[in-house]
């Protein structure tokens, strides 16, 4: 990780515990094994949201599906990388345009979403794909009657939806990539990390993808210095498709 990142998560734990210098804080971890933990689980800054930039979801329907989709043979699995999903919404985002965009067409394919997040507590609540009443202004009413049931607790995404995504623990610095995938999408994971892990992970991605796969980043988010193996294809939605390299 970038070290101003680290920098910033341990001064919010110390000013929730009202200490001042850093030896106190290492002192107070030390003894309180839960707040190490707790420490880890900010680090890994799981913000998301269900359609987070609708415009860019969108772009993958104009852009990227149709290239992915129509001339494919049916009995080739659609396989979507969605890398770093912290509770699932993003995943299941991609689910529900992968549907909306077949339409009728959709008992013709198979699609496999394999999300993966190295926070253990993320995944669980991913699994459960229960969410809480203030989803509602991120997803239309369409949506919500089409893709959701409601519960007690707010929403809980229909199996249907449920059963195209796996939910996997990853880490994206050292454990293998999928292979044969078609569409990687790694939004807003990219710019904590270093330099060098950054390009780490870009070859992770570009080994995992078929010919002509396509990579989606997020917002502030390039390839940077992995230009030799991904072209850009629309710079505002920052969708890439991989080099023979």
């Amino acid at each position: 990780y970038k070290r101003p990142t680290i920098e910033r998560r341990i001064e919010r734990r110390m000013v929730l515990h009202k200490l001042e210098r850093l030896d106190d804080y290492l002192a107070y971890v030390q003894a309180n094994a839960a707040e190490l933990s707790l420490l880890y689980s900010d680090l890994l800054i799981g913000v998301t949201g269900f359609f987070r930039d609708q415009e860019y979801f969108d772009a993958l329907k104009s852009i990227v599906f149709p290239r992915m989709i129509d001339d494919r043979n049916p009995e080739l699995p659609i396989r979507i990388w969605v890398a770093g999903c912290a509770t699932g919404e993003e995943a299941y985002s991609l689910a529900i345009s992968i549907l909306e965009y077949l339409g009728e067409r959709v008992s013709n394919y198979r699609v496999q979403i394999f999300a993966t997040d190295i926070e253990e507590h993320s995944l669980a609540r991913a699994r459960l794909a229960v969410y809480p009443q203030n989803i509602e202004p991120d997803i239309s009413p369409e949506r919500l009657r089409r893709f959701f049931s409601r519960t007690d607790k707010g929403y809980q995404v229909h199996r249907a939806v449920r059963d195209m995504v796996t939910f996997a623990r990853h880490n994206l610095a050292k454990d293998p990539p999928f292979s044969r995938i078609d569409l990687v999408t790694c939004r807003n994971v990219m710019i904590y990390l270093q330099a060098a892990l950054q390009k780490r992970v870009l070859r992770h991605f570009h080994y995992s993808l078929n010919a002509h796969g396509f990579l989606f980043l997020g917002t502030s988010e390039s390839v940077g210095d992995g230009s030799d193996l991904f072209s850009l294809i629309d710079r505002k939605a920052k969708i890439y498709t991989k080099k023979d390299s």
